[in-house]
């Protein structure tokens, strides 16, 4: 498809809409605002970050005692859709709940020097973003391929509501550190302070642009309508950007529209087929063409290597573990036929055996060949005959004891008074004649 002819001063751009928020790493730096309590409940504790529509401030919740991220809204945006636009983020976050999205707590409005401003209150990540990591150089593509994985399942649950971000970029991937085995962290996808749903009316002026220049897709950068594939395209320049730890449109506003316009993005052939294939397909011109968010989550998810998760060591076993062990050790290999052994000569003399015959070689070799636990198990063998002789020695004196009884003694006959006569002489006769 031929590059289209584009007239640099009929771009529709409006830089100012779209001034990334850029860090404050200076912990000196503040802001006359940090102390403030808004909504009688979130404390300004520290200046993060400050662009062109906000200014976000690390917070603390004082009704529950956490740590939150404070979005507070300028009121002097470049067109009169500031409010609009703001009231809409708040509804496009609050509807949306995914473990690779930053999560919307709660928003409203404060009087802040006589000025009306609203602000909404999300998740604290504590991390960096991927706009810092590239700056300490290219990352892993392992860790890309998971992380794009991620994002591109969490666009696919943003488009199926019917929303596009629109602002796809390092610096809104939010790295939140991991302690799962053989992951550094896990991303978050934030600001959806430009989002638009699909059958919204346009809240952008004639002829505005909204986005960050070296990201935009190309029909975005025309100002076209866009759709889904439109992020798709500038999620495959941040895992580009990733991989390389170089951007695929540097430049000024109107030098980054113009680049994409006339070439594709450069993906180097050493990244390897799979990766070049995904990334060509992410970033195709034709939005017709490219991967779709599902697709591209499915494709990256294949791109992790197997096995890359580091190895946990099995811990040590406890006496209950070591018991079991001990008891299914043997019963993992196949019962064996042991050869008929020849009859005995009944004419032999009967030999005393040396007390060092009696001894077999056989186990050592075997335990050192096995595992621990049969190690173990092997080396309590010659302890076995001693101890199951000794508990059906126990088994036999308890069934003694309380099976065996002695038998109940004969009881005694009973005594009568002496009686003389014949009633005397009939009463023995009947007591002989009663008795066993």
């Amino acid at each position: 498809m031929p590059a289209p002819e584009i007239d640099p001063i009929s771009l529709p751009w409006r830089p100012a809409l779209s001034a990334p928020t850029e860090p404050l790493h200076d912990p000196s730096r503040s802001d006359a605002l940090v102390g403030l309590v808004l909504a009688d409940r979130f404390r300004l504790d520290r200046l993060i970050g400050t662009g062109g529509m906000a200014t976000v401030y690390e917070a603390a919740d004082l009704a529950l005692g956490r740590t939150v991220a404070l979005k507070l809204f300028r009121m002097d945006t470049a067109d009169d859709s500031g409010p609009q636009r703001q009231s809409g983020e708040v509804m496009v976050l609050a509807s949306l709940n995914h473990f690779a999205l930053v999560t919307l707590f709660d928003a409203g409005t404060e009087n802040v020097a006589g000025v009306t401003r609203s602000f909404i209150v999300m998740e604290y990540v504590d991390g960096s973003d991927l706009r810092s990591r590239i700056g300490d150089g290219a990352v892993a593509p392992a860790e890309v391929a998971r992380m794009g994985a991620d994002l591109a399942e969490a666009l696919h649950y943003v488009h199926a509501k019917g929303i596009i971000h629109r602002d796809i970029k390092p610096a809104n991937v939010l790295l939140a550190p991991s302690d799962f085995p053989g992951r550094v962290s896990h991303a978050k996808l934030a600001d959806f302070g430009i989002a638009r749903l699909f059958d919204a009316t346009r809240l952008t002026s004639t002829g505005a642009v909204l986005g960050t220049a070296g990201y935009l897709s190309p029909e975005q950068a025309l100002g076209q309508p866009i759709g889904p594939p439109s992020d798709v395209y500038s999620l495959g320049l941040v895992l580009l950007e990733s991989l390389t730890a170089t951007r695929s449109y540097p430049g000024t506003a109107i030098e980054s529209a113009m680049a994409r316009l006339q070439r594709q993005p450069e993906i180097p052939a050493e990244l390897g087929t799979e990766w070049c294939a995904v990334l060509a397909g992410m970033t195709a011109r034709d939005p017709a063409d490219r991967l779709t968010s599902a697709d591209a989550a499915v494709r990256l998810r294949e791109l992790v290597p197997a096995g890359s998760a580091e190895t946990v060591p099995a811990p040590a076993l406890t006496p209950a573990e070591e018991a079991t062990a001990l008891m299914t050790g043997f019963g993992d290999e196949p019962t064996r036929v042991l050869p008929r052994a020849e009859p005995a000569d009944p004419t032999a003399d009967t030999e005393r055996l040396d007390q060092t015959a009696r001894l077999d070689p056989a186990p050592a070799t075997i335990v050192a060949a096995g595992s621990p636990a049969r190690r173990r198990s092997l080396a309590r063998v010659g302890r076995r005959p001693l101890i199951i002789g000794v508990l059906v020695a126990l088994v036999a004196a308890i069934a003694l004891v309380f099976l065996v009884q002695p038998a109940d003694p004969a009881p005694e006959p009973p005594g009568y008074p002496a009686v003389d006569g014949d009633l005397g002489t009939h009463l023995q006769q009947l007591q002989e004649s009663v008795n066993p």
